[in-house]
C-alpha cells in the first residue's frame, strides 16, 4: 500500500519593511525644510517684534532666543516620546503637522 503523504509547503511572503536608508531622504528632506521654516520665522519674528510691538531690540532678541532654544529642546522631547511611546513615523507626522499649523497660524496673524 502506498501512503499519500502531503507535505505542507509554506510560502513566505516577504514583509514590507520601510526602514533604514530607503526612507532617510524623506526624513532628511522634511527636517531640512522644517529647519528652514524655523530660521525664516526667527528672522521675521525679530523684525515683527521691534516694529509692530515696539519692543526694544534686547527684549525682542531675548524672546527670539527663548523661542529658538525651546524649539531646539523640543527635538529631545520628541525623540524621547518617539522612542518610548509612539514610534518614529507617528511622531514625525504629528510634529510635521504641528510645525505646519504653527507656521500657518503665524502667517495668518501677521496678515490680520
Amino acid at each position: 500500500m502506498e501512503k499519500n503523504n502531503k507535505e505542507s509547503v509554506e510560502i513566505e511572503v516577504p514583509k514590507l519593511n520601510y526602514r533604514g536608508w530607503r526612507v532617510m531622504p524623506f526624513i532628511i528632506g522634511n527636517e531640512t525644510f522644517e529647519k528652514l521654516g524655523a530660521i525664516g520665522t526667527l528672522a521675521n519674528l525679530l523684525v515683527y517684534l521691534t516694529t509692530v510691538f515696539n519692543l526694544s531690540s534686547i527684549t525682542a532678541t531675548n524672546i527670539v532666543n527663548i523661542f529658538n532654544g525651546s524649539a531646539s529642546l523640543a527635538t529631545l522631547l520628541g525623540a524621547f516620546l518617539c522612542d518610548t511611546y509612539f514610534g518614529r513615523y507617528k511622531t514625525l507626522g504629528f510634529c510635521t503637522f504641528a510645525s505646519f499649523l504653527s507656521n500657518f497660524l503665524a502667517h495668518l496673524v501677521h496678515h490680520m
